[in-house]
């Protein structure tokens, strides 16, 4: 009850109404709600008729007890997961919601569960760590979805919730450059070798032109970093411009970034595409809380 229907809608009497009947979450829509209401409580405390910081505080444990599979202490894909008996989703967690700078807070504001958000941390540096090993050695790129396989996560060679691509880096792993980076410029956390990684091989990939980012990469589908997508999606252009930051001597390559991002109108763009490049236009200008 204290989480949100992923989608909303507008009926014929202009009314905003959950798109479905039986509502379900979205595990990354959730930690941003909780992550919006903990900066809220930053940013005017106790001086709004609002209590920002309760009401972080009830959708933090309510996704720990609805988004958080306690065997495994993965991140599900949202509240629905757990309310089907016979499923294989349980075992299954979008790399897109590996955001460890909500989940820090969410240690410090949700006391009762700290520990095992801390075991959420842990686990998240496990999968990762482990693909690095494999597909995303010589990348850094993650996978849209990983599965439960013989003890480990892997990416899929199969669909497993929205494309033949899940097993890719593809239009929810797109985000990761932006998600993963801001744990470094918030918290001062080292930059990870996932990062160090990924950020080399896009300049090398496409030549330190930004135009020739492509809106789709293989992992577990193909030969991985082989591109498969189109060129000028901003949503797979834009994130890497928050990871140019974290690292020194990329400032040409943050420069091109910016351009690429200013030279696309917004009415030519999906609302995906600009609201990653509004959002990553903040980080980048120093103007994210």
């Amino acid at each position: 009850k204290d989480l949100m229907a992923w989608q909303q809608i507008k009926d014929s009497n202009g009314n905003i109404i959950n798109a479905e009947a039986e509502t379900s979450s979205a595990t990354d829509g959730d930690m941003e709600i909780s992550y919006g209401l903990i900066l809220a409580h930053k940013i005017w405390g106790e001086a709004d008729e609002i209590d920002y910081k309760n009401e972080a505080v009830k959708r933090i444990a309510a996704l720990m007890d609805s988004c958080v599979n306690k065997k495994d202490y993965i991140l599900t894909l949202g509240d629905w997961v757990k309310g089907i008996k016979e499923n294989n989703f349980k075992y299954v967690t979008r790399s897109s919601d590996f955001i460890l700078y909500h989940i820090r807070d969410f240690i410090k504001f949700d006391k009762n569960h700290s520990n095992e958000w801390n075991l959420v941390i842990k686990k998240i540096n496990s999968i990762i760590s482990e693909q690095m090993k494999r597909q995303s050695k010589d990348n850094g790129l993650m996978p849209d979805f990983f599965i439960g396989s013989k003890g480990k996560y892997i990416a899929p060679k199969v669909k497993v919730l929205e494309t033949i691509h899940d097993g890719d880096y593809y239009y929810n792993s797109c985000r990761i450059p932006w998600r993963y980076s801001m744990d470094t410029i918030l918290n001062n956390k080292p930059v990870t070798s996932q990062l160090h990684t990924l950020n080399n091989w896009i300049k090398r990939e496409t030549s330190s032109n930004p135009e020739n980012i492509k809106s789709g990469y293989y992992i577990a589908n193909g030969s991985p970093g082989k591109p498969f997508g189109s060129s000028n999606d901003l949503s797979f252009i834009a994130p890497f411009l928050v990871s140019s930051i974290i690292e020194k001597g990329n400032d040409a390559w943050t420069l091109s970034l910016w351009n690429t991002l200013i030279n696309k109108p917004i009415t030519k763009c999906t609302f995906y595409e600009n609201t990653l490049k509004l959002i990553s236009m903040i980080v980048a200008t120093g103007n994210w809380y």
